[in-house]
């Protein structure tokens, strides 16, 4: 495989994690490509989605327009900026298996409050809505706001927080990720409703 193929295949693991949805099915890959529509603005048919993950026959070049998006959509800018900053990174692992302490949003109570930490020395305090919908209500040195919404359902401590349908202000909701280097560094328990 070359770099390029496992690049990419680091990116569509990425990507997975953004939906927060395991993509293996021809259904899977109409909920992503509805997702990037709904995120970005932008289209990538089921086709192609189906032919970049090796669903269907595959690709031997795609597009690099087609890879920005993607690489858009898992929070970077765009493919160049993905592959410089994360494949090229020695620390950076195609796939790793995680150890980490991780908490599940639906073993969360309504109404908690958690404090998440993240370098270079940023803090949150999130407030759990229920159903996997957070609310921002301290933030210092970050740019989340407070009052900002977010839905995550998994939070693992060493690992980046993907943020689905961040609302901030009146801007469209949005994919947002937190700690894209080397994750977030505390995870605690405040307040437990």
């Amino acid at each position: 495989m070359n770099t390029n193929k496992q690049n990419i295949t680091i990116l569509c693991s990425l990507v997975e994690q953004a939906a927060d949805h395991r993509i293996s099915t021809s259904s899977d890959f109409a909920f992503l490509s509805g997702c990037i529509q709904g995120r970005l603005k932008q289209t990538v048919s089921v086709s192609t989605l189906e032919r970049i993950w090796g669903y269907v026959d595959s690709y031997q070049n795609v597009r690099e327009s087609t890879l920005d998006i993607l690489a858009r959509f898992a929070g970077f800018p765009d493919w160049k900026t993905f592959v410089a900053d994360y494949c090229n990174v020695p620390s950076a692992q195609s796939s790793h298996r995680i150890a980490a302490t991780s908490y599940s949003a639906d073993q969360i109570p309504k109404g908690t409050l958690i404090a998440i930490e993240w370098n270079p020395n940023r803090h949150c305090l999130l407030l759990h809505l229920g159903d996997g919908r957070w609310r921002v209500e301290q933030s210092v040195n970050s740019k989340l706001s407070i009052g900002d919404t977010f839905c995550c359902q998994r939070f693992i401590l060493n690992e980046p927080l993907y943020l689905n349908d961040f609302k901030h202000g009146d801007d469209d909701s949005a994919l947002f990720v937190v700690g894209n280097r080397g994750g977030l560094t505390k995870i605690a328990f405040v307040k437990e409703a």
